[in-house]
């Protein structure tokens, strides 16, 4: 236990967040699995608080020194699920020594992608759609589909360039033996040939319009994501039988034409724009007329990334191996996403199962919190560990109440630790708004807001929702309203949702609410 209070991250009256010591993480065996061997792949899982995040940092710590292994920080990424996590890993970087590396959320990752790539300005819009929509986008059969959309249209390419060229067989020669390249540097080179070549002047003009057209149709990746997404036939042919399949495929081709009309992208798009910008370029560009080929990639919340996430993230190394993976199951709360599975991630990488470091012990969290949330989990069991004060249940009669508790358990927390960071955590961000703006009368001045940019890990009192908090740990939570109504036992997220609440606090856990707890907290 004392060993525990030593590593924490946040003592008391200290200003500022640091990791954790490394050697009190892990075992030597592991410790030797960071810090050998820079052709490894790593995977690291472990329950909330067991310091996953540090010792990914740690390995690319390790690979990024001297001359550990050919990576270089300009060509090296760690990818995160949300921007209060991004502005966390970014202020925790240069303290172990890693400078230049870019952090980003997967979302800003791939924005920055498309904006460049994609003609015009294309306007993502976050679309209440039914489950089954969401599931059809962020299924491994959508990966499929996408890969059988770039060939049927390359087969079409490559039908039209044989009948233009047939007169020219050296020309054609020329287009068949780069039969393997992706199809938009295919179309370049191809050009640059024909430019090249003998032909007469208009024959040759014409050629090279024809060849302009159909790389500017190939790049058309909006459009080609409507068509896609419109196309029941082709996606029929990919996804799993189901009786309501030919209703749930009607209804998304009535979505796309209105997202098409109103020149709108669900946000669940995203990902499918830039896995088919993946597959035409070759990679994903880099700005520069060449693709990107990451030295390393460390993905956290891995749990949270659907198949064709993966696929895009997977495909943007230079080499599979050069990878650092982070997660945990039990931490997963976007339920469309389905994730791969941990096999299918060791089977890819060419690992073995017994090769996965697996951190069980939370550093973070008193055992009275660990119990609750394994409970939570549908793991019921003691936990053991540092001791500290049972989670604190307040039924409130009304609003104000619940109010008057925050305010009163806060004050106290405060007093007893001026350099406390308190979160108060809600399910959606406008509820995080409402409360913040009610707090004033009681708070003033005292109160903040965590959302997205605006997160600060100053001392004090934040207010934030619960899909802000993925991956960060503060000295005290209240989990706001944690009911039937925001989160109810039949969403299987509901679950994971609380156990992250549950395991973002350090010390003290406050649960509130008017209307009755969640039976999440009642029923494995």
């Amino acid at each position: 236990e004392d060993e525990i209070v030593a590593h924490r991250s946040r003592g008391m009256g200290s200003k500022e967040k640091r990791l954790p010591n490394i050697l009190s993480l892990i075992t030597k065996d592991q410790f030797e699995l960071i810090t050998s061997n820079p052709e490894r792949p790593v995977i690291i899982q472990g329950s909330a608080g067991s310091g996953k995040t540090t010792v990914a940092l740690h390995r690319l710590a390790w690979l990024l020194h001297e001359e550990n292994s050919f990576a270089q920080a300009k060509n090296t990424r760690v990818v995160v699920m949300n921007k209060s996590l991004q502005i966390y890993v970014c202020a925790t970087l240069p303290s172990m020594g890693i400078e230049g590396v870019e952090t980003s959320t997967f979302n800003g990752w791939a924005l920055s992608i498309i904006r460049k790539a994609v003609r015009g300005r294309p306007f993502f819009k976050f679309l209440n759609v039914p489950s089954f929509v969401e599931e059809i986008k962020f299924s491994e059969e959508i990966l499929k589909a996408l890969e059988g959309w770039v060939e049927k249209q390359n087969r079409a390419l490559d039908a039209q360039v044989k009948e233009i060229f047939k007169k020219w067989p050296g020309l054609l020669k020329s287009w068949t033996k780069t039969n393997n390249t992706a199809v938009l540097p295919r179309l370049k080179d191809f050009a640059h040939d024909v430019k090249e070549s003998s032909l007469p002047k208009y024959d040759k003009d014409q050629c090279l319009a024809f060849l302009k057209r159909k790389s500017f149709d190939m790049e058309d990746y909006v459009q080609d994501v409507y068509n896609l997404l419109h196309d029941s036939g082709h996606l029929k042919g990919y996804l799993p039988p189901n009786p309501k399949l030919d209703s749930h495929l009607d209804y998304l081709k009535r979505l796309t034409e209105k997202n098409r009309a109103k020149n709108n992208l669900d946000y669940f798009d995203m990902s499918l724009v830039l896995r088919l910008i993946q597959l035409k370029n070759g990679g994903l560009p880099d700005g520069t007329g060449g693709v990107t080929s990451l030295d390393h990639l460390v993905i956290d919340e891995a749990q949270d990334f659907g198949p064709v996430e993966f696929a895009i993230m997977m495909s943007a190394v230079s080499d599979k191996r050069q990878i650092t993976i982070v997660g945990d199951v039990a931490q997963k709360i976007l339920s469309a996403r389905k994730f791969i599975g941990w096999n299918k991630v060791v089977e890819n990488l060419g690992m073995e199962e017994d090769s996965i470091i697996r951190l069980e012990v939370s550093f973070r969290c008193t055992a009275p919190i660990m119990t609750l949330a394994h409970k939570v989990a549908g793991d019921p069991k003691k936990v053991e560990g540092r001791a500290g004060p049972d989670p604190e249940w307040h039924k409130a009669e009304d609003r104000e109440s619940l109010l008057e508790k925050l305010v009163d358990w806060t004050h106290s927390l405060v007093k007893a630790d001026p350099y406390k960071l308190i979160a108060l955590i809600c399910r959606y961000p406008k509820q995080a708004m409402e409360l913040k703006e009610e707090l004033k009368e009681y708070l003033p001045g005292e109160v903040r807001l965590g959302h997205r940019d605006q997160f600060s890990f100053e001392p004090g009192i934040m207010v934030t929702n619960i899909h802000q908090v993925k991956g960060l740990e503060f000295d005290s939570v209240a989990l706001i309203e944690p009911d039937e109504e925001n989160y109810p036992i039949r969403r299987e997220e509901s679950r994971n949702m609380i156990y992250v609440g549950i395991t973002r606090t350090q010390d003290d856990l406050l649960l509130t609410t008017v209307k009755p707890f969640s039976r999440v907290f009642f029923y494995n």
